[in-house]
């Protein structure tokens, strides 16, 4: 047998060899089939509310599932921010989702969300119990509805107040109850304890918000806030407070 034939004849089989390999993983692919399900980074949306949305039952064959169908399908769900939909075979198929935090209330004739980015997000019925600030003050012309994102530059300062606000402290971030919108967009907030109001102004949010922090904890946590007025952080470096007077004092900022 010549060298030519011999080589042809070694290609050949080796062809062959590769088109058996294909097949038989063609026909193992086919053969997969969905025994398990995991959805995780989930904690506000119930998994059963997902595995609804996904449409994925065991049984299905998991080369005819097509993940991007999913993803869009559990991107529908107004808390879900983000999904990563993979197979992790042989019979498992992995729904990953990051969620849509609610960092504030808003009342339009019905109590709804909005998270640090502005979208409006329906009151869930969920496991997590939320303690929220309301935003209020909200211009009458700012369109809100679910799933709507409010760019409202009043509304976008209030949420970079109340997000700093958990940086700074979450214990800060719990103690505002109230952020309201004042006609001409400065910031007034309410605290949790006796609804002292905060003249907060606009921008230098973590400043001003580093220096209320400090002065609650140093100052009013000792005094008690029930003779407190006001709070006063517009000003660069200084924190003006006034004072209900006792019996016999004058008023003291």
């Amino acid at each position: 047998m010549s060298e030519y034939r011999s080589k042809k004849l070694w290609l050949l089989t080796l062809l062959g060899v590769l088109i058996a390999l294909v097949a038989a993983a063609n026909m193992w692919k086919s053969s997969l089939k969905v025994k398990r399900v995991i959805v995780e980074g989930n904690r506000i949306v119930d998994i059963n509310e997902i595995l609804q949305l996904a449409h994925v039952t065991k049984g299905m064959r998991m080369y005819e599932i097509d993940l991007m169908v999913i993803q869009k399908d559990v991107l529908s769900h107004h808390f879900i921010k983000d999904v990563v939909v993979a197979r992790d075979l042989p019979v498992t198929l992995k729904i990953s989702v990051v969620e849509r935090s609610p960092i504030a209330m808003i009342n339009r004739g019905e109590i709804l969300y909005l998270d640090e980015d502005g979208f409006v997000l329906p009151h869930s019925v969920s496991r997590e119990v939320f303690d929220l600030p309301i935003i209020t003050g909200v211009p009458a012309s700012v369109k809100v509805g679910t799933g709507i994102q409010l760019r409202h530059p009043s509304v976008q300062e209030a949420l970079n107040v109340l997000s700093a606000a958990k940086l700074v402290n979450k214990q800060l971030y719990h103690l505002i109850s109230e952020v309201s919108i004042r006609p001409g967009g400065e910031l007034i907030l309410y605290s949790a304890e006796e609804g002292i109001p905060v003249l907060f102004g606009r921008g230098n949010v973590v400043s001003k918000l580093a220096r209320l922090d400090a002065f609650w904890n140093a100052v009013v946590r000792e005094r008690g806030p029930q003779r407190l007025q006001y709070i006063d952080v517009r000003f660069e470096e200084q924190v003006v407070v006034r004072w209900m007077p006792e019996r016999g004092q004058s008023k003291s900022s």
